[in-house]
Protein backbone atom coordinates (compact mmCIF):
# COMPACT_ATOMS: atom_id res chain seq x y z
CA UNK A 1 0.00 0.00 0.00
CA UNK A 2 1.31 3.46 -0.85
CA UNK A 3 0.11 7.04 -1.37
CA UNK A 4 1.33 10.60 -1.93
CA UNK A 5 1.01 13.18 0.87
CA UNK A 6 1.63 16.92 0.69
CA UNK A 7 1.46 19.13 3.80
CA UNK A 8 0.64 22.83 3.97
CA UNK A 9 0.86 25.65 6.48
CA UNK A 10 -2.78 24.97 7.31
CA UNK A 11 -1.84 21.49 8.56
CA UNK A 12 0.72 23.08 10.89
CA UNK A 13 -1.78 25.67 12.08
CA UNK A 14 -4.44 23.05 12.84
CA UNK A 15 -1.98 20.89 14.78
CA UNK A 16 -0.68 23.88 16.74
CA UNK A 17 -4.23 24.97 17.60
CA UNK A 18 -4.84 21.52 19.10
CA UNK A 19 -1.48 20.82 20.72
CA UNK A 20 -0.24 24.26 21.72
CA UNK A 21 3.03 23.56 19.87
CA UNK A 22 3.82 26.88 18.16
CA UNK A 23 7.49 26.10 17.59
CA UNK A 24 8.67 28.86 15.19
CA UNK A 25 10.33 26.33 12.85
CA UNK A 26 6.80 25.65 11.59
CA UNK A 27 5.65 29.26 11.15
CA UNK A 28 8.55 31.74 10.95
CA UNK A 29 10.54 31.48 7.72
CA UNK A 30 13.09 34.02 8.92
CA UNK A 31 13.71 31.86 11.99
CA UNK A 32 14.10 28.79 9.74
CA UNK A 33 16.63 30.61 7.56
CA UNK A 34 18.69 31.52 10.62
CA UNK A 35 18.85 27.78 11.31
CA UNK A 36 20.11 27.08 7.79
CA UNK A 37 16.83 25.97 6.20
CA UNK A 38 14.74 27.54 3.45
CA UNK A 39 11.26 26.01 3.94
CA UNK A 40 8.71 25.74 6.69
CA UNK A 41 8.02 22.24 7.99
CA UNK A 42 4.91 20.60 9.37
CA UNK A 43 5.04 19.17 12.89
CA UNK A 44 6.36 15.64 13.03
CA UNK A 45 3.39 14.75 15.24
CA UNK A 46 0.99 16.00 12.54
CA UNK A 47 2.70 13.93 9.85
CA UNK A 48 2.58 10.94 12.18
CA UNK A 49 -1.22 11.20 12.35
CA UNK A 50 -1.43 9.99 8.76
CA UNK A 51 1.07 7.22 9.39
CA UNK A 52 -0.85 6.05 12.47
CA UNK A 53 -4.16 6.16 10.61
CA UNK A 54 -2.96 4.08 7.68
CA UNK A 55 -1.06 1.56 9.81
CA UNK A 56 -4.19 1.15 11.96
CA UNK A 57 -6.33 0.67 8.85
CA UNK A 58 -4.12 -2.26 7.86
CA UNK A 59 -4.24 -3.64 11.40
CA UNK A 60 -8.05 -3.51 11.57
CA UNK A 61 -8.51 -5.15 8.18
CA UNK A 62 -8.40 -8.48 10.04
CA UNK A 63 -9.68 -9.43 13.53
CA UNK A 64 -7.44 -8.27 16.36
CA UNK A 65 -5.33 -11.01 17.92
CA UNK A 66 -3.68 -9.07 20.75
CA UNK A 67 -4.69 -6.92 23.71
CA UNK A 68 -1.86 -4.38 23.48
CA UNK A 69 0.14 -2.77 20.69
CA UNK A 70 3.13 -0.48 20.39
CA UNK A 71 3.69 2.23 17.77
CA UNK A 72 7.23 3.54 17.37
CA UNK A 73 8.79 6.14 15.09
CA UNK A 74 12.32 7.27 14.34
CA UNK A 75 12.35 10.79 12.86
CA UNK A 76 15.27 11.56 10.57
CA UNK A 77 14.46 14.71 8.60
CA UNK A 78 11.89 17.52 8.76
CA UNK A 79 8.68 17.03 6.77
CA UNK A 80 8.61 20.17 4.63
CA UNK A 81 5.48 22.04 3.60
CA UNK A 82 4.51 22.15 -0.08
CA UNK A 83 6.62 19.06 -0.79
CA UNK A 84 5.24 15.73 -2.05
CA UNK A 85 6.03 12.67 0.06
CA UNK A 86 5.54 8.99 -0.63
CA UNK A 87 4.05 6.97 2.23
CA UNK A 88 4.78 3.25 1.84
CA UNK A 89 3.55 0.41 4.05
CA UNK A 90 4.22 -3.29 4.24
CA UNK A 91 3.48 -6.23 6.54
CA UNK A 92 6.47 -8.07 7.99
CA UNK A 93 5.26 -10.97 10.11
CA UNK A 94 3.15 -9.46 12.90
CA UNK A 95 4.60 -5.98 12.35
CA UNK A 96 3.11 -3.34 10.05
CA UNK A 97 5.88 -1.05 8.81
CA UNK A 98 5.62 2.39 7.24
CA UNK A 99 8.06 4.90 5.82
CA UNK A 100 7.68 8.48 4.57
CA UNK A 101 10.09 9.45 1.78
CA UNK A 102 10.64 12.66 -0.18
CA UNK A 103 9.34 11.94 -3.68
CA UNK A 104 12.12 13.95 -5.35
CA UNK A 105 15.19 12.93 -3.33
CA UNK A 106 13.96 9.57 -1.98
CA UNK A 107 15.37 10.58 1.42
CA UNK A 108 13.58 9.02 4.39
CA UNK A 109 11.92 11.51 6.74
CA UNK A 110 10.71 8.96 9.26
CA UNK A 111 9.92 5.30 9.58
CA UNK A 112 7.35 3.71 11.87
CA UNK A 113 6.04 0.35 12.92
CA UNK A 114 2.96 -0.97 14.67
CA UNK A 115 3.33 -4.32 16.43
CA UNK A 116 1.83 -6.48 19.20
CA UNK A 117 3.17 -5.67 22.67
CA UNK A 118 3.26 -6.95 26.21
CA UNK A 119 0.54 -6.05 28.66
CA UNK A 120 0.58 -2.50 29.96
CA UNK A 121 0.90 -2.05 33.71
CA UNK A 122 0.67 1.29 35.43
CA UNK A 123 3.12 2.04 38.23
CA UNK A 124 1.68 3.05 41.59
CA UNK A 125 2.02 6.77 42.30
CA UNK A 126 1.01 9.32 44.89
CA UNK A 127 -0.50 11.86 42.50
CA UNK A 128 -2.43 11.77 39.23
CA UNK A 129 -4.21 14.49 37.28
CA UNK A 130 -7.74 13.87 36.08
CA UNK A 131 -9.94 14.79 33.12
CA UNK A 132 -13.67 14.07 33.04
CA UNK A 133 -15.21 12.39 30.01
CA UNK A 134 -16.85 15.72 29.08
CA UNK A 135 -13.45 17.47 29.22
CA UNK A 136 -11.93 14.80 26.98
CA UNK A 137 -14.80 15.14 24.50
CA UNK A 138 -14.38 18.92 24.45
CA UNK A 139 -10.66 18.58 23.72
CA UNK A 140 -11.29 16.21 20.83
CA UNK A 141 -13.26 18.91 19.00
CA UNK A 142 -10.01 20.60 17.94
CA UNK A 143 -8.27 17.35 17.01
CA UNK A 144 -7.23 17.42 13.31
CA UNK A 145 -8.79 14.04 12.63
CA UNK A 146 -11.79 11.89 13.54
CA UNK A 147 -11.34 10.87 17.17
CA UNK A 148 -14.41 8.61 17.06
CA UNK A 149 -13.01 6.58 14.16
CA UNK A 150 -11.59 3.21 15.21
CA UNK A 151 -8.40 3.84 13.19
CA UNK A 152 -7.81 7.24 14.82
CA UNK A 153 -9.05 7.03 18.42
CA UNK A 154 -5.72 5.89 19.87
CA UNK A 155 -4.00 8.61 17.83
CA UNK A 156 -6.24 11.19 19.47
CA UNK A 157 -5.32 10.00 22.97
CA UNK A 158 -1.65 9.91 21.98
CA UNK A 159 -1.96 13.47 20.67
CA UNK A 160 -3.84 14.52 23.82
CA UNK A 161 -1.03 13.22 26.03
CA UNK A 162 1.49 15.09 23.84
CA UNK A 163 -0.58 18.27 24.35
CA UNK A 164 -0.56 17.73 28.10
CA UNK A 165 3.23 17.32 28.00
CA UNK A 166 3.76 20.52 26.00
CA UNK A 167 1.53 22.55 28.32
CA UNK A 168 2.70 20.98 31.57
CA UNK A 169 4.36 23.27 34.14
CA UNK A 170 6.53 20.29 35.13
CA UNK A 171 7.96 20.07 31.60
CA UNK A 172 8.89 23.75 31.58
CA UNK A 173 10.30 23.58 35.12
CA UNK A 174 12.60 20.68 34.22
CA UNK A 175 13.95 22.54 31.18
CA UNK A 176 14.50 25.85 32.93
CA UNK A 177 16.26 24.05 35.79
CA UNK A 178 18.75 22.61 33.29
CA UNK A 179 18.95 25.89 31.34
CA UNK A 180 18.19 28.73 33.79
CA UNK A 181 19.51 31.41 31.45
CA UNK A 182 16.56 30.89 29.10
CA UNK A 183 14.17 32.83 31.36
CA UNK A 184 11.23 31.25 29.54
CA UNK A 185 7.65 31.50 30.77
CA UNK A 186 6.33 28.86 28.35
CA UNK A 187 7.72 25.90 26.44
CA UNK A 188 7.12 27.79 23.20
CA UNK A 189 9.47 30.54 24.43
CA UNK A 190 12.08 27.79 24.92
CA UNK A 191 11.56 26.70 21.30
CA UNK A 192 12.07 30.29 20.15
CA UNK A 193 15.44 30.53 21.94
CA UNK A 194 16.88 27.10 21.20
CA UNK A 195 15.96 24.96 18.16
CA UNK A 196 14.30 21.77 19.40
CA UNK A 197 13.37 18.80 17.20
CA UNK A 198 11.61 15.54 17.95
CA UNK A 199 13.68 12.44 17.18
CA UNK A 200 11.68 9.50 18.59
CA UNK A 201 8.10 8.74 19.52
CA UNK A 202 6.65 5.60 21.09
CA UNK A 203 3.10 4.77 22.14
CA UNK A 204 2.26 1.59 24.03
CA UNK A 205 -1.52 1.28 24.03
CA UNK A 206 -4.44 -0.96 24.85
CA UNK A 207 -6.50 -2.49 22.05
CA UNK A 208 -9.50 -1.00 23.89
CA UNK A 209 -8.57 2.23 22.11
CA UNK A 210 -9.37 0.53 18.80
CA UNK A 211 -13.02 0.28 19.92
CA UNK A 212 -13.74 3.85 21.09
CA UNK A 213 -17.51 3.39 21.37
CA UNK A 214 -17.08 1.24 24.50
CA UNK A 215 -14.06 3.01 25.96
CA UNK A 216 -15.66 5.10 28.73
CA UNK A 217 -18.63 4.77 31.01
CA UNK A 218 -20.39 8.15 31.50
CA UNK A 219 -19.11 8.48 35.08
CA UNK A 220 -15.54 7.46 34.20
CA UNK A 221 -12.43 9.65 34.23
CA UNK A 222 -9.12 9.83 32.37
CA UNK A 223 -6.30 9.67 34.90
CA UNK A 224 -2.81 10.68 33.79
CA UNK A 225 0.61 11.39 35.21
CA UNK A 226 3.87 12.73 33.82
CA UNK A 227 7.05 10.96 34.83
CA UNK A 228 10.14 13.04 35.73
CA UNK A 229 11.91 14.24 32.60
CA UNK A 230 15.22 12.61 31.71
CA UNK A 231 17.79 15.17 30.52
CA UNK A 232 21.22 14.12 29.25
CA UNK A 233 23.91 16.05 27.40
CA UNK A 234 25.39 19.50 27.81
CA UNK A 235 25.23 23.00 26.36
CA UNK A 236 28.11 22.50 23.92
CA UNK A 237 26.74 19.34 22.28
CA UNK A 238 23.03 19.81 22.95
CA UNK A 239 20.59 18.09 25.26
CA UNK A 240 18.46 15.00 24.74
CA UNK A 241 15.13 15.24 26.57
CA UNK A 242 12.94 12.19 27.18
CA UNK A 243 9.41 12.70 28.46
CA UNK A 244 6.93 9.99 29.42
CA UNK A 245 3.24 10.36 30.20
CA UNK A 246 0.79 7.56 31.01
CA UNK A 247 -2.99 7.43 31.16
CA UNK A 248 -5.70 5.07 32.38
CA UNK A 249 -9.40 4.84 33.08
CA UNK A 250 -10.66 3.91 36.52
CA UNK A 251 -10.35 0.21 35.72
CA UNK A 252 -7.93 -0.22 32.82
CA UNK A 253 -4.55 1.06 31.60
CA UNK A 254 -4.89 2.90 28.28
CA UNK A 255 -1.54 4.08 26.98
CA UNK A 256 1.96 5.30 27.71
CA UNK A 257 3.50 7.88 25.38
CA UNK A 258 7.25 8.51 25.27
CA UNK A 259 8.68 11.53 23.43
CA UNK A 260 12.36 12.22 22.78
CA UNK A 261 13.51 15.72 21.83
CA UNK A 262 16.95 17.02 20.86
CA UNK A 263 18.14 20.59 21.32
CA UNK A 264 20.79 22.26 19.19
CA UNK A 265 24.08 23.16 20.90
CA UNK A 266 23.84 26.40 22.84
CA UNK A 267 26.98 27.71 21.13
CA UNK A 268 25.19 27.59 17.76
CA UNK A 269 22.35 29.85 18.70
Amino acid sequence: MSMILNYTLRDAEEWAAFSGDYNPIHFDLQHVRKMGGDQLSVHGMRAMLDMKHHLSTVLLATPLEHSFYVFSTRMRRPVLCQTPYHLQMMINGKQIIGELRDCATQESCFNSKLAPARSLEMMACDHEDVLTVNEVMALCQAFPGQASDATQAWSFFDALLFQLLVKSPETLAALTTALPELQAATLIEVFAQIPVVQTHHETHFSARLLNPATLFAPEDRLYYRIQPMLIIGNKSSGFVLRMVIEARTQWHPLLVTSVTLKTWPMADR
